[in-house]
């Protein structure tokens, strides 16, 4: 049985189109009317910036003046954010004089396919940072007791000196008694300050696994507040925080995390710096490899609490700022280096993200993203 090509092209599961070379549309199959819901009066005769605008026409111009010198097979993105794509093929239609005279083109909805992709490479990635953020964890952990135990001993042998020093024979030179007390005084409160920082790192690398819960945002700050202006005077601590937000979280850390990232910023200079808590519902779309977006990258799609610490400060240059979130880096003199990497992980395992947006003298941008929970 033959049939006829009219009617293979009716029921072919994409779109054919053919253009003349001036880019006005010569045919369409019904495949283009039941992808993109437009009808055929509106593409006959007319260019794609007439039906889809200058932006999205431009990359399809582009396409077809390839196809006049080679057969093109590419991905092609629709929407902004985009919502489809087609996987297309384009090649050069030539009369019986050999002259070429139109292009055809045949698109494919890839859609469902890449979105698929998609998924597992956020999946993946993510996967990826959490492991990498648990083994850091575990190796600053174990060094955190390594140090503690060894700081034991010093503080010990310490106190030992200080009871030798109380007793120095009196005939002893002038002054050395109290040269001995003040050194070694200095050095055990030098002691007390690291175990007070070995304390902070073993806290920031022990995660107890906890459910989510829907937590209101304005009820963190109301805790978090008095702490906040502790490291950051009032008169320069700015909120601009919606009332209704709720994320979706494990309980008895974001505190800690917020106190943290609004202490980083207060220090970034030692200039008076303005620091402002913003935080705004969003959503997460779907984005390809090919397509910007300002949201952070291996995010899902849905909604989120994005939570912003923003300072006026120097900025970070790209050096520093690429390894901001590292464990144990700081630019701080007595710094953890763990402030960002504990807010890092605490949105990882809480299925967010962590963003920083920092240049040279535009101050930075901390931006946990968070699951938004239902309101009311």
């Amino acid at each position: 049985m033959q049939l006829p090509a009219g009617a293979i092209i009716d029921a072919a599961p994409a779109s054919i189109y053919v253009k003349d070379l001036e880019g006005r549309y010569l045919y369409i199959s019904p495949g283009v009317v039941a992808q993109t819901g437009i009808p055929p009066e509106h593409y006959l005769g007319h260019t794609d910036v007439e039906v889809f605008g200058p932006e999205q026409a431009a990359r399809l111009r582009k396409n077809d003046q390839r196809a006049l010198t080679e057969q093109v097979d590419e991905v092609e993105f629709f929407g902004k954010p985009v919502d489809v794509v087609y996987r297309s093929l384009k090649f050069a239609l030539r009369g019986a004089d050999g002259q070429i005279y139109a292009t055809c083109g045949i698109s494919l909805d890839v859609t469902a396919g890449y979105r698929a992709e998609q998924a597992q490479r956020v999946a993946e990635r993510r996967l990826a940072q959490l492991q990498i953020v648990d083994s850091l964890g575990r190796f600053a952990g174990g060094m955190a007791h390594d140090l503690k135990n060894a700081l034991t001993a010093v503080r010990s042998l310490i106190e030992l000196a200080i009871e030798d020093a109380v007793q120095v024979p009196s005939d002893a030179p002038p002054g050395l008694r109290g040269r001995l007390l003040e050194v070694l005084g200095e050095a055990q409160q030098a002691t007390l300050r690291s175990a007070d920082q070995i304390a902070t790192m073993l806290t920031a690398t022990q995660y107890r696994r906890s459910e989510r819960t829907a937590i209101p945002l304005a009820a963190i700050l109301d805790r978090v507040r008095p702490l906040l202006v502790t490291v950051q005077p009032a008169h320069r601590l700015v909120e601009d925080v919606h009332p209704d937000l709720r994320m979706l979280i494990a309980e008895g850390e974001i505190e800690q995390v917020l106190l943290n990232l609004v202490t980083n910023a207060a220090e970034a200079t030692d200039e008076d710096v303005r620091v402002t808590i913003r935080a705004r519902a969003v959503v997460a779309v779907n984005t390809f490899s090919d397509v910007s977006s300002a949201q952070p990258p291996a995010l899902e799609p849905g909604r989120y609490v994005c939570l912003d610490v923003i300072d006026d400060g120097p900025g970070m240059p790209p050096e520093v700022l690429e390894r901001a979130a590292h464990p144990l880096f700081t630019t701080k003199r007595g710094g953890s280096g763990l402030g960002l990497w504990s807010a890092q992980a605490f949105a990882l395992r809480n299925h967010g993200q962590l963003a920083i947006r920092s240049e040279p003298g535009t101050g930075t941008t901390v931006s946990l993203w968070l699951p938004a929970a239902d309101t009311g």
